[in-house]
């Protein structure tokens, strides 16, 4: 099946819908008329005209409502006028060699996706920012050219009026987003199944079509290309629930996600012995080079991410180098702070780290950061981090000797996590720093991650306190 024809059959059900909907208002009208004579009332008379009136008006408040009903605009950065120039200039070219029209305006998406949408000026082209940042230029020229491609459906008239009419049947029969409809809900929900089958044959014809008609165009970067964007929306996830989210529950929304998302995979390829081929990769240039200033739309792209997927505008900002001080460590003193000082565990912890030779700090100090972790691009993980407030809440602490529980309410595994790692940071033994794929991880003087949950959860299972002093002796020997 070709586009056209697609096209054409979604058409015909557009005919049928509105002959069947023009009889049914012409029976309604019909059949109140005769109601007025069977009732002795005047068939032209100025009340049978104004109940009329009011069926035509009923029948037409549907029709309208399908005719206003639209999907909501995507949430995008829009690229003002010379700041990707070079972008624009690729786009032009592409559409140059396939001979179709340029699309009217390239906007960003702080999603791992691109499409053509469709605008009342002509379809703009929506990408991806983290595509821009992680692929290289040739890349993204394969990956862009099926959808500069797919300009020629876009200004086919028949096509259009097809996508439009598919469009807002199912707007019109989901009803208003967040809310289900009370009227024949069932049958809105399989008409509107019909119809989004409809409207992906449709689609799935014209992505067919496009991508045979570009088929020519950096083909072996385009197969390397839909790799890579698959890695990519793995390495966006991670940077998103590691790092983003934190932030954002927090009430601050980091302003380089992209510039974390290229971390993020170069310390996955690292980890994974990849280097050789990864530092050839890198050496190319990057897509997010053909944009005038990579890091304030770095910047948009990632307010826009919050609004995105947070559901909320944040508009408190923080730079990777103030990540910790502004997320990790508050949240990290709060629960530490539920950890009772007279507790056994508590004494403890502190007692260790006094016989180990360090004079702990008083309560309240600062707590130190690792500043190699939270410069942008910061060292890559060595294994085992994770984010502190990710830990899995372990047993309560156990009937041992040295530990024995003297409190009604004990501390859960996450404050007393939290208690030691304070006081590990203020004896100036460890130093919170960034790792793009595991986020904010404790690390030692080394570089080496802490097994901060090793140490606690065996503290809360049994009261053992040997992978402490154990890790003590062998750091301050």
């Amino acid at each position: 099946m070709s586009a056209h024809r697609a096209a054409r059959a979604l058409l015909r059900v557009r005919a049928w819908v509105i002959a069947a909907y023009a009889l049914s208002a012409a029976a309604a009208f019909a059949a109140l008329v005769g109601l007025a004579r069977m009732r002795g009332w005047d068939g032209v008379g100025p009340a049978t005209i104004a109940a009329a009136g009011v069926v035509c008006a009923l029948w037409a408040l549907p029709a309208i409502r399908l005719y206003r009903s639209a999907v909501l605009p995507p949430k995008t950065v829009q690229l003002a006028g010379g700041s990707a120039p070079e972008l624009e200039l690729l786009v032009r070219q592409l559409a140059l060699q396939l001979q179709v029209p340029t699309p009217a305006g390239i906007e960003l998406s702080p999603d791992c996706d691109a499409w053509l949408d469709p605008r009342p000026g002509g379809p703009v082209l929506v990408i991806g920012a983290p595509f821009l940042w992680w692929l290289r230029v040739s890349e993204l020229r394969g990956l862009l050219a099926p959808l500069v491609a797919g300009m020629a459906a876009a200004g086919d008239e028949r096509i259009v009026r097809a996508r439009a009419f598919a469009t807002r049947s199912i707007g019109a029969l989901h009803g208003r987003p967040g809310r289900s409809p009370h009227v024949f809900p069932g049958w809105r929900r399989r008409m509107a199944g019909y119809f989004e089958a409809r409207a992906e044959s449709l689609e799935r014809v014209v992505a067919w079509e496009a991508v045979a008609a570009s088929r020519m165009i950096e083909p072996a970067a385009r197969a390397y290309a839909h790799e890579q964007i698959n890695m990519a929306a793995a390495g966006w996830d991670r940077v998103l629930t590691r790092l983003a989210q934190p932030a954002w529950e927090s009430g601050y929304c980091p302003v380089g996600l992209n510039l974390a998302l290229v971390g993020a995979l170069t310390s996955l390829g690292r980890r994974d012995r990849m280097a050789g081929a990864l530092a050839t990769r890198l050496s190319e240039r990057p897509a997010c080079d053909l944009l005038e200033e990579p890091g304030d739309v770095d910047a948009h792209a990632s307010r826009m991410a919050a609004e995105l997927f947070e559901g909320r505008r944040i508009e408190r900002t923080v730079t990777w180098e103030r990540y910790v001080t502004s997320v990790t460590e508050p949240e990290l003193v709060r629960r530490a702070a539920a950890m009772p000082e007279e507790h056994p565990a508590a004494k403890r912890i502190r007692t260790l780290i006094a016989e180990a030779g360090v004079p702990g700090a008083r309560r309240g100090e600062p707590l130190g950061t690792d500043t190699r972790g939270g410069e942008v691009g910061g060292g890559e993980a060595r294994g085992g981090g994770g984010r502190w407030a990710a830990m899995i809440p372990g047993p309560r602490l156990g009937e041992s000797d040295d530990l024995q529980p003297a409190h009604s309410s004990e501390p859960d595994t996450d404050s007393l996590a939290a208690y030691l790692a304070v006081r590990l940071v203020e004896a100036r033994l460890a130093a919170w720093g960034l790792d793009w794929l595991d986020g904010p991880v404790l690390r030692d003087m080394a570089g080496d991650p802490v097994p901060i949950h090793d140490m606690a959860a065996a503290l809360a299972d049994i009261g053992d306190v040997s992978r402490l002093s154990d890790w003590l002796a062998r750091i301050t020997r």
